[in-house]
């Protein structure tokens, strides 16, 4: 108490002996609304946050926060009302708003040794299903194939199991990449692996598969497209709100 009451006598005494008025500090800056994204969706999402902030040079416009959650973790952020929006491919909860932002192309990687760049919706199924195991019944080299999958509730993931796979197991062989990252490093390491990514997360020394005769950088007839949605427990508002709206006239 007693170092209290000096440090306050002597911010008085100051306050006198002062000879005009100090100038009231700046406003503090407002807080970047805060958006929250899979692992999946986040080079996805980060591109275009950059690409929105180049329109908004000479604004007072500041940026979002990225935060890189799984689905559940992004759902509860939301919920408690730490993120305003949550960029996803998964139906968001009743009554919660919802509106589509572009498609992006899920492709399938393989080591950059393989020659093989081609395959038919089909033969990608008996892939990851575990029915070929070998790339030569593909017309490929003789070398065993090794399925790489995403965790449980990644997209790609998802998309795959129920699109394609109508539910059924993934083979019992696959292993699993924990992260985008994870997935193309266990690609690079093994001359037989193939594993699935949004495109915007492929990045690295790796080969693109062409499925049923269409290119994925090329889209047009790309049969495999995964939806990005931007859903949250009400409709966003201000920088949030624009940034979605330019998102759908851009993308």
């Amino acid at each position: 108490m007693h170092r209290s009451a000096v440090l306050i006598g002597g911010a008085v005494a100051l306050a006198a002996c002062a000879s005009s008025t100090p100038e009231s500090p700046p406003p503090l800056p407002t807080p970047f609304p805060e958006i929250a994204t899979t692992a999946e969706l986040e080079a996805w999402a980060t591109e275009r946050i950059l690409s929105f902030r180049e329109t908004k040079e000479g604004d007072s416009f500041i940026g979002f926060g990225l935060q890189t959650l799984a689905h559940s973790a992004a759902l509860e952020s939301a919920t408690a009302q730490n993120s305003e929006l949550i960029l996803t491919s998964v139906e968001p909860p009743a009554g919660w708003f919802a509106t589509p932002l572009g498609r992006q192309p899920v492709v399938f990687i393989v080591n950059a040794d393989n020659p093989q760049r081609e395959l038919t919706s089909d033969e990608i199924i008996d892939v990851f299903a575990g029915r070929t195991v070998n790339w030569q019944k593909l017309g490929g080299p003789d070398l065993a194939i090794q399925a790489v999958i995403p965790l449980q509730g990644a997209e790609t993931r998802n998309y795959l199991q129920q699109g394609l796979l109508a539910d059924r197991r993934f083979t019992s062989s696959a292993l699993l990449g924990p992260t985008p990252e994870a997935v193309i490093s266990l690609v690079q390491e093994n001359l037989g692996a193939i594993g699935i990514l949004p495109l915007s997360a492929a990045s690295g020394d790796v080969g693109l598969v062409s499925i049923d005769g269409h290119n994925p950088l090329q889209e047009g007839g790309y049969p495999f497209m995964l939806e990005v949605l931007g859903i949250a427990p009400e409709e966003p508002d201000g920088i949030v709100r624009e940034w979605l709206a330019w998102l759908q006239e851009t993308y």
